[in-house]
């Protein structure tokens, strides 16, 4: 009786040592940190290039101003604000990197290049 005690709690701590090293493989990163640096994008209309800052508290600035509004949806695909003027910003990311913005005010996508990969830094 003691044996197969022993047997289902050898088997218990285990089991907890595979599930234990399973999720210290997969490092979880902040969602806010995901999101947070510095991006340009460029806008094809204009031919301006625009910076897009968004801080680790969530604060999205664009040229260096400050959006009013909120966040509404933060995950790992998708960071979705809502701006004073009642227009969404949608940041997509994929592999943890913002990769473009969609700005509902414009109805537009524009790609998001690294700023320090771009020749021009945000002044």
């Amino acid at each position: 009786m003691k044996r197969k005690g022993l047997i289902s709690l050898g088997h218990t701590l285990f089991s907890n040592v595979i599930n234990f090293n399973k999720k210290s493989k997969q490092p979880q990163v902040s969602l806010p940190l995901i999101y947070a640096g510095s991006w340009q994008f460029t806008d094809e209309l204009s031919n301006r290039t625009h910076c897009l800052e968004i801080t680790t508290d969530l604060r999205i600035l664009i040229d260096h101003r400050e959006l009013a509004g909120q966040v509404q949806t933060l995950t790992a695909k998708e960071l979705i604000f809502l701006d004073g003027y009642g227009y969404h910003l949608r940041i997509d990311a994929v592999d943890s990197k913002p990769i473009s913005v969609y700005d509902e005010a414009d109805n537009r996508v524009y790609e998001l290049v690294d700023e320090l990969d771009h020749d021009t830094p945000c002044l």
